[in-house]
């Protein structure tokens, strides 16, 4: 009777001890596979970074650091850049025949360069009034939905993702258009605002050819392309 006795004090004993181990290691392994399946499941999320590029003009060219765009991200993530003027947010590239520039933007891993060339000649230099811009935003597309992963290079007429834009009526060349888009398909991430601090391209010595004909402050962007 008695060995019985002891033999069940020690059965009890290990279930009490026992259990609440069990438990706890059944918790942290729960945890462990959550916190690995979140790091293995891809985002659903487009980043939003903003520049204030007012200290960079006036000048036909800004170079900005974007640590953000990681060799990673540059050879996987579409990457969208909008100007902002007073009155509008355009995509670039564009052209601007009110004013009579083509800006266009070049990416490389931590950095983004942007130009703007004259619509006359297409190689001449032209240096942006101070006012006319003052903003760049930059989309990084990170969701895997079809409905914005994928073909943004190809062609208008040969690319399902524009002619998914056309049809649902959203433009592509309207930032405001562009994000509603998207903040109803992914998780906009807003990454921060930041003030752009690169060098300067300024003019030594300013050619009427590179100034707009144009003196009011009162333009917004015109896109043609």
């Amino acid at each position: 009777m008695l060995s019985l006795t002891i033999l069940w004090t020690l059965i009890c004993a290990t279930i009490i001890i026992g259990y609440p181990i069990y438990l706890f290691n059944k918790s942290s392994s729960i945890t462990d596979r959550d916190s690995d399946l979140k790091h293995t499941m891809p985002t659903n999320t487009v980043e939003l970074l903003s520049f204030d590029i007012r200290e960079q003009l006036p000048g036909w060219s800004f170079t900005l650091d974007v640590p953000q765009i990681t060799e990673e991200v540059l050879y996987n993530n579409p990457i969208l850049f909008y100007l902002e003027s007073e009155n509008s947010c355009l995509k670039l590239p564009l052209n601007n025949s009110q004013l009579g520039y083509r800006a266009s933007v070049y990416k490389n891993v931590g950095k983004i360069y942007v130009t703007f060339k004259s619509l006359s000649d297409g190689v001449s230099n032209f240096y942006v009034p101070a006012w006319h811009l003052s903003k760049l935003k930059i989309l990084i597309i990170k969701s895997k939905d079809k409905r914005i992963y994928g073909d943004w290079t190809e062609k208008t007429n040969a690319s399902p993702i524009h002619k998914g834009l056309s049809k649902a009526g959203i433009n592509i060349h309207d930032y405001e258009d562009m994000l509603g888009y998207f903040s109803n398909i992914a998780t906009i991430d807003f990454k921060g605002h930041f003030i752009a601090k690169g060098k300067i391209k300024r003019p030594r010595k300013v050619h009427q050819k590179t100034l707009s004909p144009v003196s009011s402050h009162g333009h917004e962007l015109r896109s043609v392309g």
